[in-house]
């Protein structure tokens, strides 16, 4: 036994030490489903345009490449931080994202489209005024439209994680039109008639690729696209992936400079300045603020609905006939089994294929408060179980009927036993609203989200952070408090 282990020690030994020989020397994340650019084949490989090009530069760097998966408005403090080396995603090159991060020089020119249903009326820009419009979080596309919002009236923008999930709602006609970015836009409906594009949005923008201020890997990327574009690899990946010939004066052939902040200095990338930036901060205080009264109205609707729902299911299941009885612990059992968030995604986008449609904040009380029910029940049920039997044999020896017996004898007692675990799965209950961000919801994480990619900085989400602490920090010290309080009336 002591040399077989002694055999399987050195084998181990030996599988660690390859892999970590085999460790990538460079982490690139992108937001992987971003077609053309970067998306999974059938096989599960990461493919595209800048996955092509970014192992391709990988190579002439001498260094192995891994590709890590992060939604959009992730890649900016992946990079910041230190977790990612490279982001790319289609990332337009702006001003605002030049104070605080550093781009190489771009390798492709783009524009923005409105592509909408194949029936719908909308053939122009013009023709959204009190529409919904999905955008992706902090993209170029959420950038400018927010910008020309009063000019056309949109009637509500929606954030989404990428272009499936935004699409997904063109179709059921939860939205009305979405704006990103054209190229990849023709290529994702190239095989699905019923989408069309009504109209490409000239913006100027280009494509880059993002590292840290300061990252001295950023000049040798860039020296590799500049060998890339003469040598016209990267013109022949035009031609791979768009069919066609990119222009001689386009980014994707010619060698430019690398774009660089007109700001004086730029910004200081300093702890404070990276993490705790008070500009930023005031800029995105607006957003904050207007999430965390997402979050607030969500999170007592849930709570309030998920405390009706708990305390009926907990009476049917203790009193009711047999056949219910079964039913509800049925149901508690099923809702305290499934992860929320796949509850949340069924609830919003399966009914739409039924013909039921259930906005973002709909669903997201909707799934909140059905897994909110089922562990209320189960609260109720041992605090009303905990009730001694001799206080249901008084009442009746008194004369009470059901009804006076456990509104005026039971319950009362039942719930200041269940009050600490009750103001528990409140705090689970706000800080779950944090999921319902993933359906477009504008609560204080999807805000956050969106003011960190626009400002290409991680400051709102620390403030986001600090918020959820401000807002839940005094219950937990609550729920301490109470069950202190009762523990030591029962002991008396």
């Amino acid at each position: 036994m002591t040399r077989l282990s002694f055999i399987t020690s050195v084998c181990l030994i030996g599988l660690l030490t390859s892999e970590a020989t085999r460790a990538a020397d460079l982490t690139v994340g992108a937001n992987i489903g971003n077609v053309p650019w970067e998306f999974q084949d059938e096989n599960g490989d990461y493919v595209g345009f800048e996955i092509d090009l970014v192992n391709q530069i990988g190579d002439r760097l001498g260094m192995n490449v891994e590709i890590i998966n992060i939604p959009f408005s992730g890649l900016f403090s992946a990079v910041q931080s230190g977790r990612i080396d490279i982001a790319l995603s289609s990332i337009t090159v702006t001003e605002r994202r030049l104070e605080s991060v550093a781009f190489v020089q771009p390798y492709y020119d783009s524009a923005q489209s409105l592509t909408v249903d194949s029936d719908s009326n909308i053939s122009s820009l013009a023709d959204l005024q009190g529409r919904v419009v999905a955008v992706d979080t902090g993209s170029t596309g959420d950038m400018w439209i927010t910008e020309n919002n009063a000019r056309y009236g949109i009637g509500e923008i929606r954030r989404f994680e990428g272009l499936v999930p935004a699409m997904l709602d063109v179709q059921s006609g939860r939205v009305d039109g979405y704006i990103s970015d054209i190229p990849g836009l023709e290529y994702f409906i190239r095989d699905k008639p019923y989408f069309k594009v009504v109209q490409r949005i000239e913006t100027g923008e280009r494509y880059s690729m993002v590292l840290a201020e300061g990252n001295p890997l950023a000049d040798q990327v860039n020296d590799v696209l500049t060998e890339l574009k003469r040598s016209g690899f990267v013109a022949e990946l035009h031609r791979s992936w768009f069919g066609s010939e990119p222009l001689a004066s386009s980014s994707t052939v010619s060698v430019v400079d690398r774009p660089r902040s007109t700001s004086v200095g730029g910004r200081d990338a300093g702890f404070a300045q990276t993490f705790l930036n008070w500009g930023v901060l005031l800029n995105s205080m607006p957003l904050l603020l207007a999430g965390l009264r997402v979050t607030l109205l969500l999170g007592a609707t849930s709570i309030a609905c998920g405390l009706a729902l708990g305390l009926f299911l907990a009476m049917v299941r203790l009193y009711g006939v047999r056949p219910a009885g079964v039913a509800s612990k049925m149901y508690i059992d099923i809702f305290r089994s499934i992860p929320i968030l796949v509850l949340l995604i069924v609830v919003y986008y399966a009914p739409p294929f039924a013909g039921i449609q259930l906005s973002a904040f709909a669903a997201a009380a909707v799934a909140l408060t059905l897994v909110s029910g089922a562990y209320t029940a189960e609260i109720f049920r041992a605090g009303i179980e905990a009730i001694p039997s001799g206080q249901f044999e008084a009442s009746h020896a008194l004369g009470l009927n059901y009804r006076h017996t456990m509104l005026d004898v039971i319950l009362p007692q039942a719930i200041r036993v269940v009050i600490p675990p009750l103001t528990n799965n409140c705090i689970n209950v706000i800080k779950d609203t944090a999921l319902a961000s993933v359906v477009a919801m504008p609560d204080l994480l999807k805000q956050a989200n969106q003011a960190q990619a626009l400002e290409a900085n991680p400051t709102p989400l620390i403030v986001a952070a600090l918020i959820y602490l401000a807002l839940l920090w005094p219950l937990v010290i609550l729920v301490g408090r109470l069950e202190k309080r009762f523990r030591q009336e029962y002991s008396q």
